[in-house]
């Protein structure tokens, strides 16, 4: 393969040895979750077809499924190719994540409403009372008794200590609800990293986290990714602290956690290059 080809070239041998391979699209797209659609661009040398931001991860991962020789090579071509068609500035419609917290206010929570509800109640029927401490008088001036504030602040009181009674568990030892998610994450990002997550294996969600975003991924099962950057997330599963999970440079190209933990992960170790000396050759 030389140098600079024409673009043509370099993507129809790519596709020559996936089919010699007998490898096919909807093989690499079951595993990455890369759509079929971007693995025809990356075939066709069309990649402008992919958003910018995925672009050279997707090709990595497809190199990688095809087990190419040269790898590195490849990768450099590429890189070349994108330059005339990608502007130098990356861009994104991606959302940014925020650092994750609770936008629910304590005071508004059900247990607490059903305090404060009575509670005002009882404050508005004193009130009420005080203002009209005199015998009240209707349009036919029949005179009605006035009402005994005591007993009317007892029942209600007693009225709340029966709504929180049953809005109480009665027993700790109560199992979950079968509507608790059994798998819970929550991912601290300590350098920019991309990632895709599908959730019971038909919602996908993908992120671009920034260092000091924090997300949580709920799901009843099963939960998939893909990381682009696998040094770049610190995790916690399931309550338990895993910390980071690869090297810079690492991929993690493919992971399933479930309410067992982590089952299973597939890291795409970083390429590391040796320095090596000639020395027959001698520099003035």
């Amino acid at each position: 393969m030389e140098e600079t080809p024409d673009t043509p070239s370099i993507f129809e041998q790519l596709k020559k040895i996936r089919e010699d391979k007998n490898i096919t699209l909807q093989e690499i797209s079951a595993e990455s979750r890369i759509q079929i659609s971007y693995l025809k661009a990356i075939e066709a040398g069309e990649f402008e077809k992919i958003p910018e931001v995925y672009d050279k991860l997707f090709f990595q991962s497809y190199l990688s499924y095809l087990q190419v020789e040269d790898e590195e090579r490849y990768m450099d071509l590429y890189r070349k190719l994108r330059k005339a068609t990608f502007s130098p500035t990356p861009t994104t419609t991606m959302r940014r994540m925020v650092t994750a917290g609770d936008d629910s206010h304590p005071v508004f929570n059900k247990k607490n409403m059903i305090v404060a509800i009575p509670a005002l109640g009882v404050i508005g029927l004193l009130l009420f009372l005080a203002l009209n401490s005199e015998m009240i008088s209707f349009g036919s001036q029949k005179k009605v008794r006035e009402l005994p504030v005591r007993q009317i602040v007892q029942d209600i009181e007693e009225n709340r200590q029966e709504a929180l009674a049953a809005a109480t568990p009665v027993s700790e030892n109560i199992s979950p609800s079968p509507s608790e998610p059994a798998v819970t994450i929550s991912l601290t990002a300590i350098d920019t990293t991309w990632l895709r997550f599908v959730k019971d294996k038909r919602d996908t969600s993908e992120y671009l986290l920034y260092k000091g975003n924090r997300i949580t991924l709920t799901a009843d099962s099963v939960l998939k990714g893909l990381i682009g950057n696998a040094a770049g997330i610190d995790w916690v599963v399931n309550g338990k602290k895993e910390g980071i999970l690869g090297q810079p440079g690492d991929v993690i190209k493919s992971i399933v956690i479930t309410g067992n933990g982590i089952v299973r992960k597939n890291i795409k170790k970083a390429i590391k290059y040796e320095v090596t000396h000639d020395s027959t050759n001698i520099n003035p």
